[in-house]
């Protein structure tokens, strides 16, 4: 006996020798999700941190001179991210070294490891390693083996008691069954089937399906010969009627075959519905496609567009007409959803200009429809696609809600830049890269967060209108910042024009300030991001009496080439904004009247530009308190300027100069521009009103711009 059990202990020796399941040494597959494995917490004091870096340089030096019980004491470092990168593939690693060479705790750390993944190898694997842990001693491993075979038998009677269950009629227990083949493509097996026709014989409805389709995809011959399948699908109709659309399918496709073939269009467009519904057995989207195109061109205008769908995406040009001319036989009829499509499609970006104008006029008439989806969508291609309509502003561009108290929106201000600094800091992933014995393993770990960055500025594409006028990133051989490069601002009037102030375009001496590298952006939000589409400058011209010194008449338009935008990586809404169309006389201006102005500019005095659109709600001054401050007296100067300012001293800054000053306050209730950014004192420092140019003083001169005609000296 003795040589015997010597023999044995050897055998046993020697079994838990190899490597488990005769694996390579090459780690699985980890997802992401802390949810099945805790994400090592990123905000230990140091003094833990200390502590668990020693700890792992012991274990480490262990392992590297041979010791096993190191090895997986190393592997559990990494796994939880003690002391070493949380790295879970390093650490399957070093637990099958160590379970390899016989220590248990390697096995039950593998096995409890592999036994998270959701994979049948995995599994399988973690039983085994679980197994030889627990031959080698670790009692844990014992524990699990019993809690994963008692699982397993506990399924096992589970699923016989659902065969029983099914054979007995229970509806919900066949279709438990049938949860593990939703594939119809999987072969039911033997066993399964026949306990399915029990249950079908029962009164299982689902089981006399599912059978039926079995019997369908092995039968031959048209679908209304193959018996064996009816069969079954009538007596799943006959135990529930939610089931019977199939068999009266089969049945009605012969007559439909027949009287289609005979020039009825309805019963083309019923066949064609059937053959592409994609769950139905009669799918065929081949026939429904030439069935449904035949219907909708004889008329029948509800198969156009399920017609049109079916082209899917084959992009060939025969395709893509044979689409386009469905969807228009929809829309002639007066489907109002396929004349949606249509205007979609042709405004696609690789659409010639033709097929885009013709697709912008149906969107268009969407829009004045009253679709906001539509409108929106021509907000945002206006300035995108050269052919695009520029809409004007309306009324869906409600002035911005009125600020609070100074203090409460210094507070809000302050409570908002501290959450989007937290979230710009905050990361809800560890990811990792580890060297390890010559080779890089990375794994990432995510926290399941939900955070939202608040926000003080104004909504992206609350003001559409809002031009940016964009210095190149080398001005005079120094390089810009992306705060540099916002010089003015402006106001899109029209296809083509920017209004803005005349400081912006040139200096003290009359010389130009736009260079040819010089752009126009618009739908922008954060002028720091790849946002918008920027427009080469054509020209600019500035109004004839300018005088800088006083900055009286300070207004000037620039001309930018409409067609040659370039778009960035996101473009938010674009559209005009009207032009005050009242006289001096007919716009009354009064103390305290609400306006509004925008900007990019100054957030503080000697700060920085912003980096989001930035408005302010201001109260216009008493025309005669701003005339005894701007001393703009005469006929000449009377009524050229405009003063507004907050109680909060909010007002405009540098970086806003050129940006419209702006009333909703109009019977039209939509914005309209009746100033332009100035001067300003100190930018809020001092609450002294800033100024903005009048409209309604120079709309002569920029009405005679536009047109092209020479304009003269005069205001108006």
């Amino acid at each position: 006996m003795r040589p015997i059990a010597m023999m044995l202990g050897a055998l046993l020796a020697l079994a838990l020798a190899v490597p488990v399941a005769g694996q390579a040494q090459v780690p699985r597959e980890y997802p992401d999700d802390a949810d099945i494995w805790p994400l090592a917490d990123p905000n230990k004091p140091q003094d833990v941190l200390a502590r668990e870096a020693a700890e792992a340089a012991v274990v480490e030096a262990a392992c590297d001179s041979g010791d096993l019980a190191g090895c997986a004491a190393l592997g559990r470092a990494y796994r939880d991210g003690e002391g070493k990168p949380q790295n879970r593939p390093v650490a399957e690693l070093l637990f099958r070294q160590a379970c390899d060479g016989a220590e248990a705790a390697g096995c039950l750390a593998l096995g409890e490891q592999l036994h998270k993944l959701d994979d049948k190898g995995a599994q399988e694997e973690a039983l085994i390693a679980l197994r030889r842990g627990c031959t080698l001693g670790a009692r844990e491993a014992c524990d699990q083996v019993e809690r994963i075979s008692a699982d397993t038998a506990a399924r096992a009677e589970d699923r016989r008691l659902l065969e029983r269950e099914c054979r007995d009629g229970e509806v919900d227990s066949c279709n438990a069954l049938l949860n593990e083949h939703l594939d119809d493509t999987v072969e039911l097996t033997a066993g399964l089937r026949e306990t399915l026709a029990q249950g079908c014989r029962a009164g299982a409805a689902q089981a006399c399906y599912r059978l039926g389709e079995t019997a369908f995809a092995e039968g031959r011959g048209p679908p209304e010969n193959r018996v064996k399948a009816l069969t079954l699908f009538d007596e799943a109709c006959r135990f529930d009627q939610y089931r019977c659309s199939i068999s009266e399918q089969i049945r009605a496709r012969p007559v439909l075959v027949q009287t289609c073939q005979a020039g009825v269009m309805a019963d083309c467009y019923a066949l064609g519905r059937i053959y592409s519904a994609e769950f139905s057995l009669l799918h065929s989207p081949t026939e429904a496609l030439e069935l449904l195109g035949k219907a909708c061109n004889g008329g029948e205008a509800m198969a156009c567009a399920e017609a049109a769908s079916l082209i899917g995406d084959d992009a060939s040009p025969d395709a893509i007409a044979r689409a386009d001319q469905w969807y228009a036989k929809g829309c002639e009829a007066g489907i109002r959803l396929d004349c949606l499509n249509l205007g979609l499609r042709l405004t696609e970006d690789q659409r010639p200009p033709s097929d885009r104008e013709r697709g912008y006029t149906i969107l268009a008439a969407e829009c004045d429809g009253g679709n906001e989806m539509m409108c929106e969508r021509l907000y945002k291609r206006a300035g995108a696609d050269p052919v695009a309509p520029l809409l004007v502003a309306d009324d869906r561009f409600a002035p911005p809600a009125e600020p609070t108290d100074a203090a409460e929106e210094a507070r809000r201000l302050a409570e908002n830049l501290a959450m989007e600094a937290e979230n710009e800091r905050f990361d809800p992933c560890t990811q990792t890269s580890v060297s390890f014995r010559g080779t890089t393993y990375s794994d990432t770990i995510c926290e399941a967060v939900y955070r939202i960055s608040g926000g003080y500025q104004l909504r992206p594409g609350q003001a559409p209108w809002q031009a940016l006028l964009w210095r190149p990133a080398e001005l005079n051989g120094q390089p810009l910042s992306a705060g540099q490069r916002v010089a003015c601002g402006g106001s899109l009037i029209r296809a083509g024009w920017i209004l803005t102030a005349a400081h912006c375009i040139v200096d003290e001496n009359g010389n130009s300030l736009i260079g040819p590298d010089h752009r126009i952006r618009l739908g922008v939000y954060n002028p720091q991001a790849d946002e918008g589409v920027s427009y080469p400058i054509l020209g600019a011209a500035h109004h004839p009496r300018y005088h800088e010194p006083s900055r009286a008449f300070d207004i000037a338009l620039i001309r930018f080439n409409p067609r040659a935008g370039k778009k960035g990586s996101e473009t938010n809404a674009i559209a005009s904004i009207r032009l005050d169309p009242l006289s001096l006389g007919e716009r009354k201006i009064a103390g305290g009247m609400p306006v509004y102005t925008y900007g990019w500019g100054l957030t503080k005095f000697r700060g920085k530009t912003s980096d989001h659109l930035r408005g302010a709600r201001m109260q216009l001054e008493d025309p005669e308190a701003c005339t005894r401050r701007t001393k703009f007296r005469g006929s000449l100067l009377k009524d050229a300027v405009l003063c507004a300012a907050a109680p909060d001293r909010s007002q405009a800054c540098d970086g806003d100069s050129g940006g419209p000053l702006i009333t909703y306050g109009d019977a039209v209730k939509g914005p309209t521009v009746i100033g332009v950014v100035s001067a300003g004192e100190a930018c809020g420092f001092t609450g002294i009103p800033s100024r903005y140019t009048r409209v309604a003083k120079v709309r002569g001169w920029i009405d005679d711009v536009m047109a092209g005609r020479t304009p003269s000296r005069r205001g108006r």
